[in-house]
């Protein structure tokens, strides 16, 4: 397996980090001792927290599947959502989005147009072909939300 850069190490430590203790709540000096790197190398590659915020999203979109749908009922679809879109890490992102996203709105934007608008359309599509309604999708998809939050 190949060696991450010191940028991408970074990015790593620093995602758990702030899904943890969200954006104002990570300081770089966290980061620093999580991500095992010198205070000046962190600076070097991010002038500031939503520079790191933004690479970090970038880093994590990079890392998921491409939106696709391979359930054949509303049932198994409930569970693809829990195992592939909808999971607790991704859950927790998007609570950090949303009440922190002015903090990091590129990274907050890349977030919604990379990742939940793409899942979702192809969703739409996938409920198209089985003639499900979209508000049916949308029930489903905060069930899930809600099962998975509990």
């Amino acid at each position: 397996m190949a060696q991450l850069s010191k940028k991408d190490q970074i990015a790593n430590a620093a995602l758990a980090l702030f899904l943890e203790h969200g954006i104002k709540g990570t300081s770089v000096d966290m980061v620093v001792k999580s991500s095992g790197v010198s205070k000046p190398t962190v600076y070097n590659h991010f002038p500031d927290k939503a520079t790191l915020m933004l690479h970090v999203i970038e880093c994590w979109v990079r890392a998921q599947p491409a939106p696709a749908f391979r359930s054949s009922s509303p049932k198994t679809l409930t569970r693809e959502l829990g195992k592939h879109w909808l999971t607790h890490d991704t859950l927790r992102l998007y609570g950090l989005l949303m009440g922190e996203g002015f903090r990091a709105p590129e990274a907050r934007d890349i977030f919604k147009t990379q990742y939940d608008q793409p899942w979702r359309e192809a969703l739409y599509v996938w409920g198209q072909e089985k003639d499900i309604e979209q508000a049916v999708l949308e029930s489903m998809v905060n069930n899930t939300i809600v099962h998975a939050l509990l």
